[in-house]
């Protein structure tokens, strides 16, 4: 509604993973970084089919490792609308810089029973110049 931009880079995963039904079938996740005029910026996992266990009111642990680095926990939450196939990674600045300097990305999130998969992503062309440089 306005001229604001907003601003989008994602990537899919490079591994699929299978659930059991109702959600069942290889499927992939999504990373996606947003800045939004005024939501702000947003570090977003998705994924096709499931329910990620981090409710719009409670924090969740998402586990993060960048290239050989260490696991590092971050902080989730939910979706305000409830739905259950994302969550917002927060502390979008330790993210970003971390990921700059990555190849790659595995995040870990518990899935309702399904433990917590790892999905993969392959960050090494991300370029933040066109990221900053493109309005969606």
């Amino acid at each position: 509604m306005t001229s604001a931009v907003t601003r989008f880079a994602g990537v899919t995963s490079t591994n699929t993973v299978s659930f059991q039904p109702p959600y069942s079938g290889a499927q992939h996740a999504t990373l996606l970084l947003r800045e939004h005029p005024r939501h702000g910026k947003d570090v977003i996992l998705t994924i096709d089919r499931g329910q990620i266990l981090c409710r719009s009111y409670e924090a969740c642990n998402v586990l993060v490792r960048f290239d050989d680095q260490k696991p590092v926990t971050y902080s989730g939450v939910g979706p305000a609308d409830n739905s259950t196939e994302s969550v917002f990674i927060r502390n979008y600045p330790k993210f970003i810089a971390s990921l700059k300097k990555a190849k790659r990305v595995r995040i870990s999130v518990n899935i309702y029973q399904e433990g917590a998969p790892v999905f993969e992503f392959d960050v090494s062309d991300f370029d933040e110049r066109k990221y900053r440089s493109q309005p969606k």
